[in-house]
């Protein structure tokens, strides 16, 4: 893989990512900034920006914005995390300019109509009550409250229908003002195009000077000496759960340990959480781990849905399931299978324009590196079942445990799971 990388005076860093012989290119305009970067006021702003950047510019309509775009045929969307918030295109490579014109409009021109934010307002107010109306999902967020309670990490991207309620087109002007900074820019672009004329462009688009950096996020306090336990208590025909860790960071020596660890665990079909559980036991009919990962902090989670008298069962079965891969190492075949499932997933997400570019643009917006295959390939080969070992010991501790429940599960139940809280 070969990337090329220029920052401009004003602090935009402009990424290109060769893919010859494509037909299809895909542009990205990172800001580094998402829901760690609010104050517990301003929760859910981020997101709520990423919305509004869609409702018109000094240049062009909300229509006009989606007609540049989806009327050559391309696609264009957004999402806002913890740490990035990301706006994309992928069309035909004839058309790319259009992109980047369109998604730097939007960044550096949107006026943020009030008539708009005032209706944008009750469209995210109802997207955090589906949110809620989603077992599966509502775990999540108990397990991030549980993992960094009080914390920006701990709280939903979308803010809370109490802040959202109270935010204000003052306090979003504001924040875009601090945040989307030249020097918190990523402009990004991949497929069969010049790494020179891509920067011509994004230097005739982005003229600002202006280089200032945004406020940064409080750091994360991720310290454990027991297990935190949520019971929400709702009416459902399943009792979904998530089982988290504190786990590693963004750029730790460990991370592909992790990865492995994943993998063997509970990241496909072939996994030992998705063979006890469900093909061995009956109990769910969706079963997987799942590794987050941030600049300071991380997360280990095992998440399911049962049917609600067998989640005593499930959790202890689970459990079970770690406490078996700190005191064994696992098979010098599942560690085979990890590694070239692993390695599999890198290169086929490579394939795609859009997929590669947003992978590698990621990594340098947050991490301040990019992506390398072979040093990859070289990290995973180097991985043996004893390190896989003493990761799973460092995470999987009764004290660093966490469980969320979103069930109609009663007191008694309640009881038993907590009782049975324990990696041996």
């Amino acid at each position: 893989m070969s990337y090329n990388v220029t920052k401009l005076l004003n602090g935009v860093r402009v990424l290109t990512v060769p893919m010859p012989g494509r037909d299809s290119a895909a542009v990205m305009v990172g800001v580094k900034t998402g829901g760690r970067y609010e104050t517990r006021k301003l929760s859910g702003v981020s997101h709520f920006l990423e919305h509004m950047l869609f409702k018109g510019t000094k240049n062009r309509t909300t229509r006009q914005i989606k007609e540049d775009v989806e009327g050559v045929g391309g696609i264009l969307n957004a999402f806002t995390g913890e740490e990035v918030t990301c706006y994309f295109a992928k069309l035909l490579k004839e058309h790319y300019p259009r992109a980047l014109d369109v998604l730097s409009d939007m960044v550096l021109n949107a006026t943020l109509p009030l008539d708009e934010f005032n209706r944008e307002k009750p469209v995210i107010l109802e997207e955090i009550k589906m949110y809620h109306d989603l077992p599966s999902h509502h775990a999540h967020e108990l397990m991030g409250e549980l993992l960094w309670p009080g914390q920006s990490l701990g709280r939903s991207v979308a803010g809370t229908a109490e802040s959202v309620a109270k935010l204000t087109r003052t306090d979003m002007a504001a924040y875009m003002t601090r945040q989307y900074q030249c020097a918190n820019i990523l402009v990004a672009v991949s497929g069969t195009i010049s790494h020179a004329e891509v920067v011509e462009r994004v230097q005739s688009i982005y003229t600002s000077r202006q280089g200032k950096k945004g406020l940064g996020f409080v750091k994360a306090e991720s310290r454990q000496t027991k297990p935190r336990i949520c019971f929400h208590e709702k009416k459902t025909e399943q009792t979904h759960f998530v089982i988290g860790f504190h786990a590693l960071a963004r750029m730790h020596p460990d991370r592909y340990k992790l990865g492995l660890l994943n993998i063997i665990l509970g990241a496909n079909m072939s996994s030992r959480l998705f063979d006890e559980v469900r093909e061995k036991r009956g109990l769910a009919y969706e079963i997987k781990s799942g590794v987050s990962a941030y600049a300071d902090a991380g997360a280990f989670t095992i998440s399911a849905g049962v049917e609600t008298v067998k989640t005593e069962l499930a959790v202890r079965v689970i459990l079970k399931e770690l406490d078996k891969v700190t005191r064994k190492m696992v098979t010098p075949g599942e560690l085979r299978r990890a590694k070239d499932y692993f390695m599999s997933q890198v290169y086929l997400g490579v394939e795609d324009t859009l997929d590669h570019l947003l992978w590698a643009g990621e990594k340098l917006l947050c991490a301040n590196e990019l992506p390398n295959k072979e040093d990859i390939r070289r990290k995973i080969e180097e991985v043996t079942q004893e390190e896989i070992r003493e990761v799973a010991r460092s995470l999987f501790r009764t004290q660093r445990l966490n469980l969320a429940v979103v069930g109609p599960v009663n007191e008694p139940m309640q009881k038993a799971i907590r009782k049975g809280l324990v990696i041996e």
